[in-house]
């Protein structure tokens, strides 16, 4: 499945400076579907570099605080691949830390290029005792372009993570909106160390 950035019916989360974050009820599970949206003044190319979960040297493990390890366990064509992503704990502690099982894959098109991912059952890739295993319901990653401003980037993301456990649904909810909203900071933050902004 591959997102779209059609209108969403939603109930405003907040916005903190240039970033807004949103959610609706999904209809994939009991959770929610949340979408951060926020603009950067670099090719959609170059904010692709910095969002795509890969392991070892890709700049993501570099800003990305909430991820403690990506890997990749089975490459299924070059736009197709297995991953595993580990998190860290969060909300000092009281959220344990994950792993995520998905199959990513990266689209490019005339407007911008994506990831999208979707959890599945893996038997090379059993559950690790010192991770609760989450389930990601669709979702992704959105560089697109802007006409309007070459060389700028609206970047899209769209997450509906079961992280799964004992953990009352109001302490999840309210601990999504703050991590997009550092995963958005964090990249601008490094992209902007790494001399990538305009």
């Amino acid at each position: 499945m591959l997102f779209t950035c059609e209108k969403l019916s939603k109930y405003l989360v907040g916005t903190w400076k240039d970033i807004l974050i949103e959610f609706k009820h999904s209809k994939e599970f009991g959770g929610n579907l949340y979408r951060g949206t926020s603009e950067f003044s670099a090719p959609p190319e170059t904010v692709f570099q910095y969002v795509d979960p890969l392991p070892g040297d890709a700049p993501r493990l570099k800003w990305d605080k909430g991820l403690k390890k990506i890997e990749i366990l089975k490459q299924i064509s070059d736009d197709i691949r297995i991953n595993r992503t580990c998190t860290d704990s969060a909300c000092m502690g009281m959220i344990s830390p994950r792993d995520f099982v998905d199959v990513v894959l990266t689209k490019k098109t005339e407007d911008g290029i994506s990831t999208n991912g979707v959890s599945v059952n893996y038997a090379e890739c059993p559950a690790d005792k010192k991770f609760v295993r989450g389930w990601n319901h669709h979702c992704g990653l959105i560089c697109l372009s802007m006409p309007d401003k070459p060389g700028h980037t609206k970047l899209v993301s769209l997450i509906q993570p079961d992280i799964r456990g004992m953990l009352p649904r109001a302490l999840v909810d309210s601990a999504i909106p703050g991590s997009m909203t550092e995963f958005f900071t964090n990249l601008r933050q490094c992209l902007k160390d790494d001399g990538k902004l305009q």
